[in-house]
């Protein structure tokens, strides 16, 4: 297989659409399938998870956030990236307000499964006024 051959499970616009789905039935399970052997995670500050660690993050995070609302919106592709956006609300155990998240993500492919997937994000509470910010450092 050349390197530019697709490397995509499908449709990649529909892809996306799945996965939204999965998300909002807060299914771990499925959510935590698809990924390769050797897949990594990268996020934030140089976080990462993979193997059994990265399939079982799914499930914990709805364990956490159970009352998670999420979207998610098809920006692009090439041949071995699917890249995709979130807008996502649920109620923090900790605080008990409801904190919004942002965020992009891009799906890195090998042969119709994800081999790394790295996500950026900008989360607050609701209330929190940074409308008058100039920029913000969260």
């Amino acid at each position: 297989m050349s390197s530019m051959e697709s490397q995509l499970p499908g449709d990649p616009r529909k892809w996306v659409e799945d996965l939204e789905a999965i998300w909002q039935a807060h299914d771990g399970k499925k959510a935590g399938q698809g990924f390769t052997d050797d897949a990594v995670l990268v996020w934030g500050a140089n976080q990462r998870q993979s193997g059994p660690e990265l399939s079982q993050r799914p499930s914990k995070w709805f364990a956490y956030a159970a009352d998670l609302q999420i979207t998610k919106q098809y920006v692009a592709h090439t041949h071995d990236t699917i890249v995709a956006s979130w807008n996502s609300a649920y109620t923090s155990p900790e605080t008990g307000k409801t904190v919004h998240e942002r965020g992009i993500e891009y799906f890195k492919f090998r042969a119709g499964k994800v081999c790394e997937q790295r996500a950026w994000q900008h989360s607050w509470s609701e209330g929190d006024d940074s409308a008058n910010s100039a920029f913000s450092t969260d």
